[in-house]
């Protein structure tokens, strides 16, 4: 590992590495290009379904939530709701885990999945987001859903410093004292001497959180990571420079959540409609603070004249770090952590076509490189000294990959876009002891190779319309870390853990019609080896993995439009339902859990000037109904009854010269509900409230 990190630190100094620049923060419709797809395609070309959140559409959003993921489900069709806590897990995209990059560097943890990928960078850096959804392999592995970018700010294109600076709260109208939630953003950027600079510090205190009632919710209300009573810092630095037909871009963030409560969780009785609560007390005396923590640096060059083509190379670091819930249930009492390193270099190269005879057509191909090493050991290892046992032993893994994708405009009426990828993997793991079963196990080797491939196309019909759609692969190694732990044999020699190729169709239909922007997509998802999950009858508190056929399909709308010129508003859409085939028969006929598959959502928004310097929104979310477990026993991991669930949001903006003072409203009628989350879930000691009315306050100066 060290030898590979030294060649690539040699790299960066000698050559650079790319990152593709981020797109301008303020985009107009016709300007959007999806460069979350590896290909920069403009919306009239891209043969898929995307969202583009701006920076405008960020800003709002967070007038109400400081929960990323929340932004997420309120912004793009297909994300499930969000749990509003440190984890991500149960967000799926379209039914499927999601992949999430900053700046196309992979963050997620494909290994050994944590859940920690959506909330590992500040939204004060973050400019703008790209998501694709579908299966997607132009990154690699990962992203069955679909792809999640985080597009960082660039700095101004002005020698003039520009500085920032946001304060703000929030606080529960239902327990004042215990609830308020200060945080502070310093930036500021411009450039020194030709190079550009973009500054960022920020810090959260996230004090308790509570329900409609005023009653405290848990610290970690679903066991997977909780955010309240914690500390919340990240530093963000961005410096560039341009000379002729080159630019040299360098990019560090580093992010860190740590959680220090004093008080524990009560557990609830779902059969009684009792829930979960918090009452004071300390953790076992053996836990130490859950925790998440991400460094990401990057240096990239970008040459727009190599041999007739534009040169994108960028190098990567990575580390990111997590410590879970103590569980006392679990082997006399303990808890894990995963720690993962990455180190990666990709290059691509975008070639024009026309000297081939394609007038119009572009290529893209290059390469990647990457390095992942990832372990979830026990803390404690047990009360046994000696014992030895880990979660997940260290996983080596090496990724070598070459891609090439066409953009190819047929006619003035239809473009075609297709493409492939192949992939290798290497895989080492050390000598370990199963955790859950104690065995000691041999070291070994795994290899994998996968070939996605993608062909779609859009088709111009009239100016108001237009048809898109096509099929794409999604290529995934299963989370290797959930076997692991169950090994019964003393080798590796038969753990052969089946590779996922996820096959997805689309088809869909966009334009515009009377100042009316509309979008709707039906897709189908299927693969031979999915991943799902149910309660471990041996080990109760665990989930079990299962690896079978699957399908699922769905469907998607977004509606936005003008009432006038002072009045915006907009809506989506999202269904989607999936089986597996549980009697291994082929026919996929048994409903997949909860985790992977929610509710349909629906969302709506209107936005009022009142004046030039006023404005106001209202904003409804909805979670519909699922019921496809009727006769599962309560503490059944994902198989609870999800009953609808509506929070209207509301938020005002004025500015004052160069001061902009924000009010907003999350639940603005304090509805009282169970979380989609915890109904799904269905387990007593997890059987938790959603957040009640909260306030939220911030003022913004620019100067």
């Amino acid at each position: 590992m060290r030898d590979l990190k030294r060649v690539l630190l040699l790299g960066m100094a000698a050559t650079g590495a790319l990152v593709p620049t981020a797109q301008a923060q303020e985009m107009e419709l016709e300007e959007i290009v999806v460069t979350g797809s590896r290909l920069s395609a403009t919306i009239e070309t891209f043969p898929g379904s995307y969202t583009v959140v701006s920076r405008k559409d960020l800003e709002d959003q967070l007038s109400t939530t400081a929960d990323i993921g929340a932004v997420l489900a309120n912004m793009v069709p297909g994300i499930a709701a969000s749990n509003g806590t440190a984890a991500n897990v149960e967000q799926s995209l379209r039914g499927r885990p999601l992949r999430v990059f900053i700046d196309g560097i992979p963050i997620s943890n494909p290994l050994r999945d944590g859940g920690r990928d959506l909330r590992l960078i500040s939204p004060t850096v973050i400019g703008s987001i790209e998501v694709i959804r579908g299966a997607s392999a132009l990154y690699g592995q990962g992203g069955a859903g679909g792809i999640i970018n985080y597009i960082t700010k660039d700095a101004p294109s002005t020698e003039e410093f520009r500085f920032r600076t946001e304060i703000g709260t929030s606080l529960s109208t239902q327990h004042l004292a215990d609830s308020t939630r200060p945080s502070f953003s310093q930036s500021a950027s411009g450039s020194v001497a030709g190079i550009d600079v973009n500054l960022n510090g920020s810090y959260e205190r996230v004090n308790s959180i509570f329900d409609a009632d005023g009653d405290r919710l848990a610290p970690d209300p679903h066991n997977f990571g909780g955010i309240a009573d914690s500390n919340i810092y990240n530093l963000y630095g961005k410096l560039g420079y341009s000379f002729g037909d080159q630019r040299i871009e360098a990019m560090v963030n580093y992010y860190q959540q740590k959680q220090d409560t004093n008080y524990v969780t009560v557990s609830g009785n779902i059969a009684k409609g009792i829930k979960e609560t918090a009452v004071k007390g300390m953790a076992d005396a053996r836990a130490i603070d859950p925790e998440n923590r991400n460094l990401i640096s990057s240096i990239g060059y970008e040459n727009s004249d190599v041999l007739g083509s534009t040169l994108n190379s960028k190098l990567y670091y990575l580390e990111n770090y997590s410590v879970f819930s103590f569980d006392a249930a679990r082997l006399g009492g303990t808890q894990t952590t995963i720690s993962s390193e990455k180190i990666g270099w990709q290059t691509d190269f975008t070639t024009k076509l026309d000297d081939w005879g394609l007038e119009g057509g572009t290529a893209l191909w290059g390469f990647d490189i990457a390095r992942d090493t990832t372990e979830q050991p026990l803390i404690p290892l047990t009360d046994k000294p000696g014992d030895g046992r880990t979660f997940t032993p260290p996983l080596k893994q090496m990724n070598y990959a070459a891609f090439i994708q066409l953009d190819l405009p047929v006619t003035d009426w239809f473009t075609l876009r297709a493409g492939v990828r192949h992939d290798k993997f290497n895989m080492e793991i050390d000598d370990f002891v199963a955790g859950l079963t104690g065995v000691k196990v041999a070291a070994g080797e795994l290899d994998y190779s996968a070939t996605p491939v993608n062909i779609g196309g859009t088709l111009h019909i009239v100016p108001e319309a237009e048809v898109f759609g096509g099929f794409s692969q999604g290529f995934s190694i299963p989370d290797i870390g959930a076997p692991l732990r169950r090994v019964t044999a003393t080798n590796l020699d038969n753990f052969d853990p089946k590779p996922q190729l996820v096959n997805n169709y689309e088809i869909g239909l966009r334009g515009s019609v009377i100042d009316i922007d509309y979008t709707v997509a039906y897709f189908i998802s299927k693969s031979k080896y999915g991943t799902d999950f149910v309660i471990d009858t041996v080990n109760p508190t665990e989930a079990a993995t299962l690896r079978e056929k699957e399908r699922i399909k769905g469907i998607e709308a977004t509606l936005t439009g003008k009432i006038g010129d002072a009045t915006r508003w907009g809506g989506s859409f999202a269904w989607s339902e999936g089986k597996r085939d549980a009697d291994h028969d082929g026919k996929v006929d048994t409903a997949l859990t909860g985790r992977r598959i929610g509710p349909e959502q629906y969302n709506a928004w209107l936005e009022q000037e009142i004046t030039a310097d006023w404005s106001g929104r209202l904003q409804v979310n909805r979670t519909g109904s699922r019921n496809k477990f009727p006769n599962a026993r309560i503490n059944d991991f994902y198989t609870g009854r999800v009953r609808p669930v509506t929070r209207v949001d509301a938020s005002t903006q004025y500015r004052m010269d160069k001061v902009l003072f924000t009010v907003g409203v999350n639940n603005l009628f304090n509805n009282d509900y169970y979380s989609v989350t915890s109904q799904m879930i269905n387990r007593d000691q997890l059987y938790s409230k959603g957040e009640g009315r909260t306030l939220f306050l911030k003022m913004s100066a620019d100067y």
